[in-house]
């Protein structure tokens, strides 16, 4: 089977359905020379005036996953067709881009059933395993459930990309957790690899009701949970390994520091309902607070008006004044209409 040559004018990028007007502001600024041409929920394409190739690397925060566009299908035959320009054998991504459930990690059944069909027509062509290794081509076959056609990309894995399809991780969400923010976190730790330990402590503003904190402290953590709303009795009332509890601050953040607390604190985390600009106001307060031992802050922002997103770079720069080195921001897989900004400190950089 021939290969041809793989340069493409076009360049795919998956996004959080709902984001794609934000990603295409995005990219305008990236790379000004781009211009959109298809776009469905959770998919959006660029025609490059010079070709790119599978090694394309896009610096976005609203793009989970991106790379050379080979072009669409409307069926399984087609997709099989463009395939001919790809060398094998490949890491095989059969995504949903804009799934009905996006908490459920299984494949939806049509998914499922198209990954099964391409192996089965073109078995020579796919590694077995769908988790991408550094240096891996990797085609990303884009589907959805409300229309036929494909689209497909590839691209080449590298450190700092999820290995998975689609760009998101597979994290279940435990039916004990309290909430979903238990996704939240435990993507952010994934993503940006956070060398949380065991026996170390998380202060966490807007805890209620414990995902975030359920996570943490099943990781071994201790939390210090601020919140003013109620936490969930049955994680207030565990141990976890390592000793490792749950504490609830039933009073605003701003109310912090008036006495100590039991432990020094190794991670912020905050998830409030707040404008970012304010939430970073706060979050840069509470850092002040606890610089000598803070390792580093997971900060979710709320992009209420998605116009927030054109001042991520004043967020960073406000990190940065926190005391985070090298901050990166991101809309992970988990979130809504937010995003993650997540740094660590010198000294934490200085260990890992």
């Amino acid at each position: 089977m021939s290969a041809t040559p793989l340069p493409s004018d076009f360049v795919f990028t998956l996004c959080q359905p709902g984001a794609e007007a934000t990603l295409k502001r995005e990219v305008a600024r990236i790379a000004p020379s781009w211009a959109a041409a298809y776009q469905r929920p959770g998919l959006v394409t660029f025609r490059s005036p010079e070709p790119v190739t599978p090694a394309l690397v896009l610096t976005s925060v609203f793009a989970r996953q991106h790379g050379m566009s080979l072009g669409t299908a409307r069926d399984l035959e087609g997709a099989l067709a463009l395939l001919e320009r790809l060398p094998g054998p490949v890491c095989l991504h059969v995504v949903d881009r804009d799934p009905a459930d996006p908490d459920d990690p299984t494949a939806a059944p049509h998914v499922a059933a198209l990954e099964a069909a391409l192996r089965t027509q073109a078995p020579a062509r796919f590694t077995p395993s769908t988790t991408a290794g550094e240096g891996q081509l990797v085609l990303s076959v884009v589907a959805s459930a409300r229309e036929p056609s494909l689209l497909l990309g590839c691209h080449v894995h590298t450190p700092g990309r999820s290995p998975f399809p689609g760009g998101r991780f597979p994290i279940a969400l435990p039916a004990e957790a309290p909430s979903r923010a238990y996704l939240k976190i435990e993507e952010a730790i994934r993503a940006f690899a956070l060398p949380l330990r065991a026996g170390q402590t998380a202060l966490e503003i807007g805890a209620a009701p414990g995902g975030a904190a359920y996570a943490l402290a099943q990781r071994g953590l201790h939390v210090l949970a601020v919140d003013p709303a109620a936490m969930d009795p049955a994680l207030l009332a565990r141990t976890f390994h390592s000793g490792a509890r749950v504490t609830h601050y039933p009073i605003p953040a701003a109310e912090l520091g008036k006495e100590p607390l039991p432990r020094p604190v190794d991670w912020l985390l905050m998830d409030v309902h707040l404008a970012p600009q304010i939430a970073m106001r706060a979050a840069r307060k509470l850092a002040s607070q606890h610089k000598a031992t803070l390792r580093g802050a997971v900060l979710t922002l709320k992009l209420n008006d998605w116009a927030f997103a054109d001042r991520i770079d004043a967020f960073l720069q406000q990190a940065r004044e926190m005391g985070l080195v090298d901050p990166r921001a991101r809309q992970l897989g988990s979130h809504r209409q937010e995003l993650a900004i997540v740094g660590l400190t010198k000294s934490a950089r200085s260990r890992v």
